[in-house]
Protein backbone atom coordinates (compact mmCIF):
# COMPACT_ATOMS: atom_id res chain seq x y z
CA UNK A 1 0.00 0.00 0.00
CA UNK A 2 1.22 3.50 -0.83
CA UNK A 3 0.53 6.72 0.47
CA UNK A 4 -1.04 9.18 -2.18
CA UNK A 5 -0.67 12.65 -0.81
CA UNK A 6 -2.88 14.05 -3.48
CA UNK A 7 -5.48 12.04 -1.95
CA UNK A 8 -4.88 13.83 1.14
CA UNK A 9 -6.54 17.51 2.36
CA UNK A 10 -3.49 19.75 1.99
CA UNK A 11 -3.91 20.70 6.03
CA UNK A 12 -3.81 17.13 6.58
CA UNK A 13 -1.11 16.48 4.01
CA UNK A 14 1.07 19.14 4.95
CA UNK A 15 0.70 17.59 9.01
CA UNK A 16 1.57 14.17 8.14
CA UNK A 17 4.58 15.08 6.05
CA UNK A 18 5.48 17.28 9.95
CA UNK A 19 4.91 14.52 11.67
CA UNK A 20 7.15 12.03 9.57
CA UNK A 21 10.22 14.73 9.53
CA UNK A 22 9.89 14.52 13.05
CA UNK A 23 9.85 10.49 13.38
CA UNK A 24 12.61 10.31 10.68
CA UNK A 25 15.04 13.16 12.50
CA UNK A 26 14.31 11.46 15.90
CA UNK A 27 14.91 7.87 14.85
CA UNK A 28 18.23 9.19 13.09
CA UNK A 29 19.38 10.60 16.46
CA UNK A 30 18.48 7.78 18.60
CA UNK A 31 20.59 5.33 15.68
CA UNK A 32 23.57 8.14 16.19
CA UNK A 33 23.33 7.93 19.68
CA UNK A 34 22.93 4.41 20.08
CA UNK A 35 26.03 3.65 17.82
CA UNK A 36 28.86 5.45 19.33
CA UNK A 37 32.26 3.64 18.13
CA UNK A 38 33.67 1.21 21.01
CA UNK A 39 37.31 2.86 21.43
CA UNK A 40 38.08 0.57 24.42
CA UNK A 41 41.26 -0.67 23.59
CA UNK A 42 45.17 -0.53 23.24
CA UNK A 43 46.03 2.10 20.21
CA UNK A 44 49.79 2.89 19.33
CA UNK A 45 50.60 5.72 17.27
CA UNK A 46 54.09 7.38 15.86
CA UNK A 47 54.56 10.23 15.98
CA UNK A 48 56.74 13.83 14.48
CA UNK A 49 55.98 17.41 15.78
CA UNK A 50 56.88 21.20 15.14
CA UNK A 51 57.39 23.02 18.04
CA UNK A 52 58.28 26.26 20.00
CA UNK A 53 60.16 25.99 23.63
CA UNK A 54 60.73 23.61 26.14
CA UNK A 55 58.49 20.13 26.03
CA UNK A 56 58.55 17.14 27.75
CA UNK A 57 58.88 15.26 24.78
CA UNK A 58 61.47 16.87 22.75
CA UNK A 59 64.68 18.86 23.35
CA UNK A 60 64.22 22.43 21.76
CA UNK A 61 67.45 23.03 19.57
CA UNK A 62 66.88 26.54 18.52
CA UNK A 63 64.21 29.78 19.10
CA UNK A 64 61.89 29.47 16.23
CA UNK A 65 60.43 26.32 15.11
CA UNK A 66 61.58 22.73 15.46
CA UNK A 67 60.55 20.13 13.50
CA UNK A 68 61.30 16.77 15.31
CA UNK A 69 63.51 14.50 13.12
CA UNK A 70 63.09 11.06 15.64
CA UNK A 71 59.72 9.66 15.76
CA UNK A 72 58.32 8.95 18.69
CA UNK A 73 56.00 6.02 19.59
CA UNK A 74 52.90 6.60 22.22
CA UNK A 75 50.28 4.24 23.75
CA UNK A 76 46.80 4.72 24.39
CA UNK A 77 44.91 2.41 26.31
CA UNK A 78 41.20 3.18 26.77
CA UNK A 79 39.86 1.86 29.86
CA UNK A 80 36.24 2.44 29.93
CA UNK A 81 33.47 3.90 27.93
CA UNK A 82 29.98 4.97 28.69
CA UNK A 83 28.26 5.73 25.55
CA UNK A 84 29.99 8.68 23.47
CA UNK A 85 32.29 9.35 26.65
CA UNK A 86 35.47 7.79 27.57
CA UNK A 87 38.86 8.04 29.46
CA UNK A 88 42.33 6.38 29.54
CA UNK A 89 45.84 7.02 29.68
CA UNK A 90 48.56 7.17 27.18
CA UNK A 91 52.34 6.74 27.96
CA UNK A 92 55.41 7.54 25.53
CA UNK A 93 58.48 6.26 27.16
CA UNK A 94 58.48 6.76 31.04
CA UNK A 95 55.87 9.77 30.79
CA UNK A 96 52.05 8.71 31.47
CA UNK A 97 49.06 11.34 31.49
CA UNK A 98 45.54 10.57 31.72
CA UNK A 99 42.90 11.01 29.16
CA UNK A 100 39.30 11.95 29.03
CA UNK A 101 37.82 12.24 25.50
CA UNK A 102 34.42 12.37 23.52
CA UNK A 103 32.86 11.07 20.32
CA UNK A 104 30.99 13.55 18.81
CA UNK A 105 27.09 12.86 17.21
CA UNK A 106 27.68 12.00 14.23
CA UNK A 107 29.98 9.03 15.88
CA UNK A 108 33.05 10.23 13.96
CA UNK A 109 34.96 12.87 15.18
CA UNK A 110 35.82 14.05 18.51
CA UNK A 111 37.78 15.17 21.23
CA UNK A 112 40.15 14.06 24.05
CA UNK A 113 42.30 15.92 26.81
CA UNK A 114 45.34 15.21 28.00
CA UNK A 115 47.29 16.56 31.43
CA UNK A 116 48.36 19.51 29.06
CA UNK A 117 47.04 19.58 25.56
CA UNK A 118 44.12 17.77 23.33
CA UNK A 119 43.63 15.93 20.15
CA UNK A 120 40.91 16.22 17.59
CA UNK A 121 40.12 12.79 16.18
CA UNK A 122 38.69 11.76 13.44
CA UNK A 123 37.83 7.78 13.58
CA UNK A 124 38.19 6.92 10.25
CA UNK A 125 37.57 2.95 10.60
CA UNK A 126 37.00 0.56 13.59
CA UNK A 127 41.08 0.17 14.01
CA UNK A 128 42.04 3.70 12.96
CA UNK A 129 41.69 6.90 14.61
CA UNK A 130 43.07 9.94 12.85
CA UNK A 131 44.39 12.37 15.53
CA UNK A 132 45.71 15.78 15.57
CA UNK A 133 47.35 17.07 19.34
CA UNK A 134 48.16 20.89 20.20
CA UNK A 135 48.76 22.28 22.96
CA UNK A 136 50.24 26.45 23.65
CA UNK A 137 50.92 27.63 26.98
CA UNK A 138 53.20 30.46 27.81
CA UNK A 139 56.49 28.09 28.13
CA UNK A 140 55.74 26.02 24.71
CA UNK A 141 53.70 25.15 21.71
CA UNK A 142 53.45 22.25 20.23
CA UNK A 143 51.20 20.21 17.10
CA UNK A 144 51.43 16.58 15.38
CA UNK A 145 48.73 15.03 13.32
CA UNK A 146 49.50 10.99 13.21
CA UNK A 147 47.52 7.54 13.25
CA UNK A 148 46.57 5.66 15.96
CA UNK A 149 46.06 1.87 15.63
CA UNK A 150 44.39 -0.30 17.61
CA UNK A 151 46.31 -3.46 18.77
CA UNK A 152 45.01 -7.34 18.40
Amino acid sequence: MSLNLNDVPPRRATGLAIVLAAMGAMSSHEAQAQSAPNLVGTWKGQAQAVFLGANPYRKTENKGPNFSKDVREFTFVIKEQHDNRFSGESTEGKRKEQLIGAISTDNRTGIVLDDDGQYLITIRDLDTIDACYSHHNAKSKVVACYAWKRQK
